[in-house]
């Protein structure tokens, strides 16, 4: 016993002298982030690296009357006009909630510009650490990836990185859906066959010949890309449903054989749900999509816990409904004297209607010069042509 006690002592010594000569540290789990307040509005104040010193008003009460909500609700629209700052709004609320309850949240932008620019905001206006992701997945950086899956920051990205048959972004716990009001067809290409009449050649030619027999011969050649005026050259139309439905099998046998390389992946999703679809026809392409998208097949959209929809306006008789496929949305309107303390309102103005076409031409010159760079919008190429020249 007496020598046990003594191999005991000599081994704490020894233990103690090799401590005093390394450092010695517990483990610990990661901290956790700063108390987060009751409402994302307060949040900015604690971005150091902020460069605006507060938000505005309007901004604090849609968020903290947005705060107060259930937290059950499925799907919410914050109406934000244009020029009323509905960016900051957003990546505020995203950063709250990945903050307060460790969310994964991803925030869609229609466009890969539109990502870029809602980052350079966040990182280098308001202060936000966040994570880009465009492009293929394969060129996702591991270093976001792994920051968005253990919700260190909150992910942006385009509508296609998240309505597409493979999207890295499955497991979202929050979705904030920017410019939703214009989304419609970032949602739906999900569900979009395009079968262009340059690209799909053979594919284009194979089915105007099933369609030849039912369409009128003025409207067979504009399919067929045979036009004589603008008029030919912008008709649309919209195969009557009953007929599609008709002749629908010989439409499934040649995309069977033909709908490959790009083509392959929208019509997988749409084959088996064909029934549902309609089909539009121009003399650039032919068009083939349910009227609704049914975001509530696709797993990613559908399991998050909330989908936040940023709109400039929440329309009427259910157009946010219709166009992002979702059955009910709570609204939170635009708080009352918003217009009174914008951020970036826009400025319309009419010069022909008070100068000569030469003075209007040359005031347009001087605000494009003043502006640094424009988009002008013309009626026809020959207009193009001469502004250019200008």
């Amino acid at each position: 016993m007496l020598t046990d006690l003594v191999s005991h002592y000599l081994q704490t010594v020894q233990y103690y002298h090799f401590l005093k000569g390394h450092i010695v540290m517990a483990f610990k789990s990661a901290a956790s982030d700063a108390i987060v307040g009751e409402s994302p509005d307060r949040l900015l104040r604690d971005l150091t690296r902020r460069r605006i010193p507060d938000v505005l008003p309007h901004q604090a009460e849609i968020m903290r009357t947005y705060a107060e909500l259930r937290f059950d609700l499925p799907d919410v629209a914050l109406q934000l006009p244009t020029g009323s700052g509905k960016t900051l709004v957003g990546l505020l609320i995203a950063e709250w909630r990945r903050r307060k309850y460790h969310e994964r949240v991803v925030y869609l932008c229609p466009t890969r510009q539109l990502v870029h620019q809602a980052v350079e905001q966040a990182q280098n206006r308001y202060g936000l650490s966040v994570a880009t992701f465009v492009g293929s997945q394969r060129d996702y950086s591991p270093a976001s990836r792994t920051d968005y899956k253990q919700a260190e920051r909150v992910a942006i990205t385009t509508y296609s990185g998240l309505f597409n048959t493979n999207s890295f972004f499955d497991n979202a716990d929050i979705i904030i859906l920017d410019d939703a009001h214009a989304a419609e067809n970032y949602i739906a290409q999900h569900w979009t066959l395009r079968i262009e009449r340059k690209t799909h050649v053979a594919l284009h030619q194979a089915l105007c010949a099933v369609l030849a027999p039912h369409l009128e011969a003025h409207n067979l050649a504009r399919l067929r890309g045979e036009w004589e005026d603008i008029v030919d050259r912008t008709w649309v139309d919209m195969l009557p449903a009953p007929l599609f439905q008709d002749i629908k099998h010989e439409f499934i046998e040649i995309l069977d054989v033909h709908a490959t390389e790009k083509l392959a992946y929208p019509w997988s999703v749409l084959r088996e749900h064909i029934d549902a679809c309609h089909m539009y026809l121009s003399p650039l392409e032919i068009l083939i999509r349910p009227l609704l998208p049914p975001t509530f097949s696709h797993q990613p959209f559908e399991r998050a816990r909330q989908r936040i929809y940023m709109s400039a306006t929440l329309g009427v008789g259910g157009d946010l409904e219709r166009l992002t496929g979702r059955k009910e949305i709570h609204r939170l309107a635009a708080p009352a004297g918003w217009d009174t303390q914008g951020v970036g309102r826009r400025l319309f103005i009419f010069p022909d209607m008070s100068l000569t076409e030469v003075n209007a031409a040359t005031l347009r010159l001087n605000l494009m010069k003043r502006a640094g760079r424009s988009v002008i919008l013309v009626p026809n190429d020959a207009m193009a042509e001469a502004t250019v020249k200008l």
